[in-house]
């Protein structure tokens, strides 16, 4: 019974570091395993890229059995409103242990015709976010930690993300730089050097083999780089059946191996990913699970522009 307790304090406080070192390096982002569907996620430059108008909302908890791990709830759509322009916006709200962000982003991009089968956009956001801090959940024995101040710190964080997507009905290839402008964060620390919202870079492609009437193969990756953490690869695989039931599985390097399972009918989608750690955190959790539902909206006439 003590070496439960002992194990479980253990793992709050390793979720208590985490939240407030992820303000300094590392991840800062909300972890998603189903990007392959919805990557306006990843990438305002997609906005506008669709003939129809995608909505999605997404929930995702990680590392289930362990109180206070991540949870993430998500709300986006993107729309072409005029000949070459798409905007779209996503609500979110993340959650780790103590550590809260909730805010909303708005994008713009501008699509270029390249051939007669591809295109390249080029895509601006600009996004707002509160970041809560709750220390009142904070039971460390070090209670006068010079980087825990306070009941709550709260912070309101402007920033950016810029990205490039080149599209065609068969294959994208994408460039997203998250945080632009590294926003600089108060949170009553003393070294307020740790106190930036970090600058990440993704990097994402993808290409659709049909194989027949029936089945079609997309393999896709994405790839993270941060600063001040190692390099992350995403490869991933779908099989697509009649378009309407899909397979697909991913591997994230050193991390996770990920099911997916998904459903379309009309103009309706439902997903579903379960993500079975590889790191140390498996001995503590029976993994990760994230659940999609989509809309794709019709816009009446159909583009007969490049649109993945």
């Amino acid at each position: 019974m003590f070496d439960k307790i002992y194990v479980m304090k253990k793992l709050f406080v390793l979720l208590i570091t985490t939240a407030i070192a992820a303000i300094a390096v590392g991840q800062q982002l909300p972890y998603y395993s189903q990007y392959m569907y919805n990557d306006f996620f990843l990438n305002p430059a997609v906005a506008g890229s669709k003939d129809y108008i995608p909505l999605t909302l997404t929930f995702r908890k990680q590392w289930a059995g362990i109180s206070y791990a991540p949870s993430t709830q998500t709300l986006s759509a993107h729309s072409q409103i005029i000949k070459n322009m798409g905007v779209g916006g996503v609500l979110f709200n993340d959650m780790t242990g103590p550590d809260r962000r909730t805010g909303m982003e708005l994008a713009y991009a501008y699509h270029f015709k390249v051939t007669d089968k591809s295109k390249l956009s080029l895509g601006l956001a600009g996004y707002i976010m509160q970041y809560v801090l709750d220390n009142t959940m904070l039971t460390l024995d070090e209670q006068n930690d010079n980087a825990i101040q306070g009941n709550k710190v709260t912070a309101i964080l402007p920033d950016a993300t810029g990205g490039a997507y080149f599209y065609s009905d068969n294959y994208y290839i994408g460039l997203a730089i998250p945080q632009l402008f590294q926003t600089k964060i108060d949170l009553q620390a003393e070294t307020s050097e740790l106190n930036t919202l970090v600058r990440h870079y993704f990097f994402t492609g993808g290409y659709k083999f049909k194989i027949d009437d029936e089945f079609e193969i997309e393999p896709s990756f994405l790839l993270k780089a941060i600063s001040q953490a190692p390099v992350q690869l995403d490869i991933n695989t779908k099989v697509l059946y009649k378009k309407m039931v899909w397979l697909g599985a991913s591997y994230r390097h050193d991390e996770s191996f990920v099911l997916m399972l998904g459903f379309e009918k009309g103009n309706f989608n439902l997903g579903y990913s379960y993500d079975a750690t590889l790191s140390n955190i498996r001995k503590y959790s029976s993994g990760s699970h994230e659940i999609f539902l989509g809309m794709n909206i019709p816009k009446g006439k159909k583009e007969t522009s490049a649109s993945y």
